[in-house]
């Protein structure tokens, strides 16, 4: 899942799902645990049609050299 976060670090479950080859129930539990430990961050707050953001993996982008 993180490889597929990180090819894509704004993602929906959708997407994940294709690239990762997984379930949307298990991307949705996986997407749930990665942001209850504060690398992933939910950016509609809705229930439905989420966006999450690899807010990590951008954040480490975004640093100076």
């Amino acid at each position: 899942m993180l490889d597929a976060l990180a090819a894509r670090p704004i993602s929906n479950i959708a997407s994940l799902v294709k690239v990762a080859a997984i379930t949307p129930a298990t991307a949705g539990k996986v997407m749930e645990a990665l942001q209850t430990l504060g690398l992933v961050r939910e950016l509609t707050g809705q229930k439905r049609n989420r966006v999450f953001a690899y807010s990590a993996y951008i954040d480490l982008l975004n640093q100076e050299p």
